[in-house]
């Protein structure tokens, strides 16, 4: 191989992507603390055995051959398999000797990729095998279980090459015996592959699960990704990491405050696993078996650093009304919250007791418990579902879930015996309130508000629901801490209400 300028090239090219972990031996220097690789040539390259024909007449059969190489040769090998001319490849496309060539090939890292014909990616952890189920069943030599080999792939650990992925128009997955396009991979699992992971949500959601080398790393492969931020970030590895994060997360709110679209990060303790096993669903949880990089940062809690971004849907607001400055993110908008609150009440024998009587005369199925809400500083009254139930059902046994959300809209609405009510039957002005996905319990103890003027809309379905965020109190300023559902059929929401418009400090 030799390297070509790329004025001098007149047809497409193709672009590597791989874990720098897996193309050599990494060195970590004591005295800069730069890393180093050392290839020492213990790259395989396999030509399995096959029959040919042998002249005048017969076959002859050839033997398994592996050979070791190094890095480059094994690149070299992938060329002329796939016929290959030109190909970017990063340990020889960039001076890694000349500083300044360096930083300004990584600024346009997105223009690389976005520009290739094919992304040619190694995964080396993707390998056709035989599996016995049990005695006498054999799966064919070809069978491979894709999803479980990218879980397990390290490629699927690390953030240049996310970056890579999701900027390349096609990608050609390069495995230890087998190899696969793009499209053959489940775009459920794996929205990178397709070009539904461009909205920020969903790109925060598979960044944040990924790490880098160098620390710096993970903001210049995640700013490649939004090009017009990439502008405004400087490339240099001696500047301070947390002024550089967060100087990128508030690039990235002024520019879509659907940074806020995240929850619980429930599924990054199987997403960021220190180990997972091959071919065998493994759902542990446990705290010690997983690593969510981004919490080793002191970020604030709007980046999402304490939960999971949706990965799946397309978030949008029409609000504008909020500025970014350091670590405070300020936000002046209507809101929802209740700073006279108490609980003691709220146990599923004294909700009983608040609960007016069950409707007497004929039976009707289902039948729904009601609230008047009336927030403070509103002259107008809406309605919430609290729960549908049976009448056939003691009331009794609906107590403890009732009580449960009464606890969570205690936290916003004052709870009174006189604002329930009981309906028979359906009505598309009633409102649901949903705190399953935020990244922390509601507690007792601490006082929430629901920015009821940011509303979040999926534009990707039709669901009569909205997002808002949900904010803690944490000392003199706010924790933000996921969002909150609420659906209505009718499609309004807060607009009959008048509520009083507030700033709130959030970091």
């Amino acid at each position: 191989m030799k390297v070509v300028e790329g004025s001098k090239v007149q047809e497409g090219y193709c672009a590597l992507s791989y874990s720098w972990d897996q193309s050599g031996e990494i060195i970590k220097s004591e005295a800069n603390e730069k890393s180093y690789r050392i290839d020492q040539g213990k790259h395989e390259i396999v030509y399995p055995a096959k029959t040919v024909r042998k002249k005048p007449r017969g076959r002859k059969r050839i033997r398994r051959k592996v050979k070791f190489v190094k890095f480059e040769e094994l690149i070299q090998e992938i060329c002329k398999d796939f016929n290959i001319k030109y190909i970017w490849y990063d340990q020889m496309c960039i001076n890694q000797n000349d500083e300044k060539a360096k930083y300004s090939e990584i600024s346009q890292m997105h223009q690389i990729y976005s520009n290739t014909y094919c992304t040619i990616a190694l995964v080396p952890e993707m390998t056709a095998v035989s599996y016995k189920l049990y005695p006498g069943f054999k799966l064919s030599s070809g069978y491979i279980n894709l999803y479980y080999a990218f879980q397990k792939a390290q490629w699927m650990k690390r953030m240049w090459t996310l970056e890579e992925a999701i900027l390349s128009s096609k990608v050609v997955f390069i495995g230890k015996n087998i190899h696969c396009w793009y499209h053959q991979i489940s775009g459920y699992d794996f929205p990178i592959f397709y070009k539904d992971c461009t909205d920020v949500p969903c790109v925060l959601h598979f960044a944040h699960a990924r790490t880098s080398t160098k620390e710096h790393d993970h903001i210049f492969a995640l700013a490649n990704m939004f090009p017009e931020i990439m502008k405004e970030i400087t490339v240099n590895y001696d500047q301070d990491i947390q002024e550089l994060m967060v100087q990128f997360y508030g690039l990235l709110a002024k520019q879509d405050l659907s940074i806020l679209c995240f929850g619980k990060h429930d599924r990054y303790k199987i997403m960021c696993k220190t180990s997972i096993s091959y071919g065998i669903e493994d759902n542990s949880t446990s705290e010690t078996d997983y690593f969510f990089p981004l919490q080793g940062f002191n970020l604030p809690s709007w980046t999402g650093v304490y939960g999971k971004h949706y990965r799946a849907g397309y978030y949008t607001t029409s609000f504008k009304n909020y500025t970014v400055n350091g670590r405070v993110l300020r936000i002046t908008c209507a809101a929802i919250t209740n700073d006279q609150r108490h609980t003691k009440m709220l146990n599923p024998e004294s909700v009983e007791d608040m609960l007016p009587p069950l409707p007497k005369g004929q039976k009707s199925t289902p039948l729904y418990l009601l609230m008047r809400l009336q927030p403070q500083g509103s002259t107008n009254k809406i309605l919430i579902l609290i729960r549908a139930m049976s009448d056939y059902v003691p009331l009794s046994t609906n107590c403890e879930e009732i009580a449960q959300e009464l606890c969570k809209l205690s936290h916003f609405v004052s709870i009174k015996k006189t604002n329930f009510l009981w309906a028979n039957t359906w009505s598309n002005t009633w409102k649901y309130f949903s705190f399953t996905a935020l990244t922390e319990p509601l507690d007792d103890s601490s006082q929430y508000v629901l920015l009821a003027g940011v509303p979040f809309r999926d534009q990707t379905t039709v669901l009569t629901g909205m997002e808002f965020p949900v904010i803690k109190k944490n000392g003199d300023h706010y924790k933000s801490i996921g969002l909150s559902l609420v659906t209505s059929q009718s499609g309004r929401f807060f607009d009959d209400i008048t509520l009083e418009e507030q700033t709130f400090e959030i970091q």
